[in-house]
């Protein structure tokens, strides 16, 4: 008989003792815990939830690619999530899942992607540029937010939303995303939340965005303008058994593609940009290259395609600051990786942020080194993720981040007086203090 993934077991007083700091970020404990008791270990909650922590390679590359179909998105994403933002991409599961991924797949295709880069998204990125104030130091967050939020509005929906509006939805995915972090992290706290209100007040906006969303729905059933946009895709596509996506549905599918595509996006850029301040050696580089690259004569999409260090730039930030920090799995069946075995119903969280700072596969993992990624990379790089349900948005979001850096290259120098920026790990990886850069034309 095998090793039970619970064989090394985390003390339940570890749990209790270190609550409120896990809320808030359990990156640090996680680190402590696999230094103590392996890359591999068990966690029972009090309400009697287990789950497995591991940041073995092998059992990583096993569960989300080699036996992928033996596992699921866990009850954390698929309902506790999926109750706020909808049921689509990010939370379904099996046929459900493969359906939508079926027919949102060709908003994605490479052809879409080079029209989008020749021609709106530059623009979308540079309007929120010029809105940085030069020769002063500012806190980023607000403008990389920005700017991210409007690429997926303005790229993939091709809408233009109301300023006010923007900012209304915005603060809503704040807030649900740090209720829901509270109500996974501190479960014993939940009763006293619904007595207090709280998550009344969470349901509330998220009715509200739906309001929003299906307002922008009907907006576009009124318009006699062809889009070729995902929101034109989902409304004028079918599955295969012919029926056409709900209106929920379609809601459910904006929710999450405006959530996923501009969260994890402004928190890499704001990491990425605090890093080019620290090292102005390293955007001087990528002026140059961009430089060199426009003077071949190649389109937008093909500038981006041709930036190989700019390229870099963007894998190391994605290694050393990983926006999609974990990835949750629940084991259908009883399975085995090696001499481990994992049980049915086994919940399992998989630390990407610890495979991209393994030792053993990079050398000084803490230095930002975008010469790293100038040779392919080990297998443990896995920022979107690996096997069927990779981000789809994948190679969108790489080239998003390489045309802020294409543009922040030509028109700035950066710098900071901040070191390393501390982190917040929420559904996504953010830094949890001010982005402080000071701007100063090129």
């Amino acid at each position: 008989m095998g090793k039970s993934v619970f064989h090394h077991n985390l003390p339940a007083w570890e749990l209790l003792r270190n609550s409120n700091k896990l809320a808030k970020n359990p990156i640090p404990f996680h680190h402590k815990w696999f230094s103590k008791y392996g890359n591999t270990l068990g966690i029972k909650f009090l309400t009697g939830t287990k789950v497995m922590l591991t940041r073995d390679p092998e059992v990583a590359t096993h569960i989300l690619r080699k036996n992928h179909r033996n596992y699921f998105k866990s009850d954390i994403t698929s309902h506790h999530l999926g109750k706020y933002i909808g049921y689509g991409l990010l939370t379904l599961n099996g046929n459900e899942w493969r359906e939508d991924r079926r027919l949102l797949q060709p908003g994605f295709y490479k052809k879409r992607i080079e029209q989008l880069y020749n021609h709106t998204i530059p623009k979308t990125v540079a309007t929120t540029l010029d809105r940085i104030p030069v020769g002063k130091t500012v806190d980023i967050r607000s403008f990389m937010n920005e700017l991210a939020f409007e690429v997926v509005t303005n790229a993939l929906f091709d809408v233009q939303i109301d300023e006010l509006l923007l900012r209304e939805i915005r603060e809503i995915i704040d807030s649900v995303q740090l209720y829901f972090v509270k109500e996974v992290r501190q479960p014993q706290w939940n009763i006293f939340r619904i007595l207090l209100g709280r998550q009344a007040k969470v349901f509330r906006q998220v009715k509200r965005i739906r309001q929003i969303m299906n307002g922008l729905i009907e907006a576009r059933l009124q318009s006699d303008t062809v889009h070729e946009d995902l929101l034109d895709l989902m409304l004028n596509s079918s599955y295969e058994d012919g029926s056409p996506m709900e209106r929920e549905r379609i809601i459910d599918e904006l929710i999450i593609l405006i959530v996923a595509g501009h969260e994890t996006t402004a928190n890499g850029l704001n990491f990425m940009v605090h890093q080019l301040a620290q090292k102005p050696k390293i955007l001087h580089k990528v002026k140059e290259e961009v430089q060199a690259v426009a003077h071949e004569h190649l389109s937008p999409y093909e500038q981006l395609s041709q930036m190989n260090y700019g390229r870099a730039v963007v894998q190391e930030t994605l290694r050393k600051y990983p926006p999609a920090w974990i990835i949750d799995r629940k084991a259908l069946k009883l399975d085995q990786v090696g001499e481990t075995y994992i049980p049915a119903e086994t919940l399992i969280a998989i630390s990407i942020i610890e495979l991209h700072h393994n030792p053993n596969y990079w050398k000084l993992p803490e230095k930002f080194d975008p010469d790293r990624f100038l040779s392919p990379p080990p297998p443990v790089y896995i920022p979107f993720g690996i096997g069927p349900r990779m981000c789809i948005g994948n190679h969108f979001a790489l080239f998003e981040m390489i045309e802020v850096l294409r543009q922040l290259a030509l028109r700035f120098q950066l710098s900071t007086s901040q070191k390393d920026l501390n982190q917040m790990a929420l559904i996504t990886l953010q830094p949890s203090e001010a982005v402080n850069i000071h701007f100063d034309y090129a």
